[in-house]
């Protein structure tokens, strides 16, 4: 039995890392998500895109308060999975993942969720220059 239980803990430890990259993917998207109504349209037209969609993306903003909350959520599952303790209680652990690039995508998407949602607040002094 030693055999067949030490054969399936590394499948464990690898599918409980996968879900906090997971969780970081899904955070990153949800703050680009989180800039596709207000500072997405303004980069792109800064960079030359036109097009009537741009201005469609105005009609985004309704879906604010709904994108940061999913946005949170996974952030918050992320910064819970890369901070966690590690246990070695069985000594399975004797690698532990480096999470460096894991709390570094979250802490920059925690960066871009709130750019996103003081831009509307912040928009009108920055443009009246």
């Amino acid at each position: 039995m030693d055999t067949t239980e030490s054969a399936l803990t590394p499948i464990k430890t690898e599918t409980v890392e996968g879900r906090g990259w997971a969780a970081t993917a899904f955070a990153a998207l949800g703050a680009l998500a989180m800039t596709s109504c207000c500072i997405l349209p303004l980069v792109l037209v800064s960079f030359g895109v036109s097009g009537v969609f741009i201005a469609q993306m105005g009609a985004l903003y309704a879906y604010k308060w709904y994108t940061f909350t999913i946005a949170t959520a996974f952030l918050g599952y992320g910064f819970y999975k890369a901070y966690r303790p590690v246990s070695c209680d069985d000594g399975t652990c004797a690698r532990p993942m480096n999470r460096t690039a894991m709390r570094s995508i979250l802490w920059a998407a925690a960066a871009v969720m709130f750019v996103a949602m003081l831009f509307p607040y912040v928009s009108p002094y920055i443009l009246s220059f």
